[in-house]
């Protein structure tokens, strides 16, 4: 299931390059963002430029920013259903409080925001939560996090990655190849059409989707059989999508999977370069064996570049598909408690004493 198809934009064949650039063509309007009915009750806490900062949970002490991806779909990836939650999950491991970054879907006005913007959202919720914080970072937010933690690494306490592209020369992908492949005129022809945005309806016309396909939608949330209830909700999370920013996309595209420029050390982050060598805090990397979008090397490799002592380090390979991390049963009953008790207590699970690297949930 492709997640993140707004990053696939046009794929080898000439037939899938017309298929989007008509698509994108066609008339498009800036349009309200639908309320969603959450799985886990919430309040809006920021009004940001670039997101709605929520808070889940009313426990004590400081919150846990849980960074959502700024991809196809809206932070609703993070609270899909009860029992297929990552919100759920935390809270009923004894995390506290989660400030969940609801990333805005863009408009005309909106079209130049970039990374940077990103960026500065993100320090003022980490600011407000209390520098330094537990940071987690679900697929592409996992990226920022990554880009935040390197560029401010005084202000990152506990750093978790859960199905992050981290470094595109790891390993190949989905994504990276079908990247390799798009012409970058055929990105800004595409960017023109949209008015300088990623228009989110019109890029899930134009790459179907496999939210109908029940065998694989029982795959991804590790259900032997989707209630209709369920598979309902499922596809109302499919559709609901965002427009993303062409400058934001752009520097996406080139900068982190072309130019593969966190992993190399050469990433402009509000100002200066920075990179994963600047990274020192405890961190827990997460990977799905059977991850269609993200290989599990590009996101275990972040390793290899931080600077973090390695007993302060721990990987988990989880048998999944890219969706099941976020959504699947399995991986929310086994693997998100240890990701809840290392957000509490800063020791990676798997560095503890009887545990090895690279537990497998």
């Amino acid at each position: 299931m492709q997640l993140l198809p707004w990053l696939a934009l046009i794929d080898a064949s000439l037939a899938a390059a017309r298929r989007t650039l008509e698509v994108m063509a066609s008339p498009s309007h800036d349009r309200p963002e639908p309320d969603w009915d959450w799985t886990t009750p919430n309040t809006v806490i920021r009004e940001l430029p670039t997101m709605r900062l929520r808070q889940f949970g009313g426990g004590q002490g400081p919150a846990v920013i849980l960074v959502a991806p700024y991809a196809l779909h809206r932070a609703t990836i993070a609270d899909l259903a009860p029992g297929h939650s990552v919100i759920e999950a935390l809270l009923g491991a004894g995390t506290g409080r989660i400030w969940l970054t609801d990333w805005r879907s863009a408009d005309g006005t909106r079209r130049h925001q970039s990374i940077d913007h990103q960026l500065e959202d993100l320090t003022v919720a980490v600011d407000d939560a209390g520098s330094p914080a537990a940071v987690v970072g679900l697929c592409q937010g996992g990226t920022l996090a990554a880009i935040h933690a390197a560029r401010f690494p005084a202000k990152t306490a506990r750093l978790v990655l859960v199905g992050a592209p981290i470094d595109m020369a790891a390993a190949p992908s989905l994504l990276t190849g079908l990247i390799d492949r798009t012409p970058p005129a055929a990105v800004e022809l595409m960017l023109d059409q949209g008015g300088g945005l990623v228009r989110g309806r019109a890029m899930r016309e134009a790459w179907p989707n496999a939210a109908a396909d029940e065998a694989l939608m029982a795959a991804v949330l590790q259900r032997r059989r989707v209630t209709p209830a369920l598979a309902a909700r499922f596809r109302a999370w499919n559709e609901d999508v965002v427009d993303l920013p062409g400058a934001f996309y752009r520097q996406t595209v080139d900068w982190l999977f072309r130019e593969n420029r966190l992993a190399r050390g050469t990433f402009p982050a509000l100002g200066r370069e920075t990179g994963l060598y600047a990274v020192v805090c405890p961190l827990v990397l997460v990977a799905a064996r059977e991850d269609e979008i993200v290989s599990a090397p590009q996101v275990l490799a972040m390793a290899r570049h931080v600077a973090t002592p390695p007993d302060r380090i721990a990987t988990h390979l989880v048998a999944g598909r890219h969706l099941s991390l976020f959504m699947g049963r399995d991986v929310l009953d086994r693997t998100w408690p240890e990701i809840a008790a290392f957000l509490a207590a800063g020791t990676p699970p798997a560095a503890r004493p009887g545990k090895a690297r690279g537990k497998r949930a």
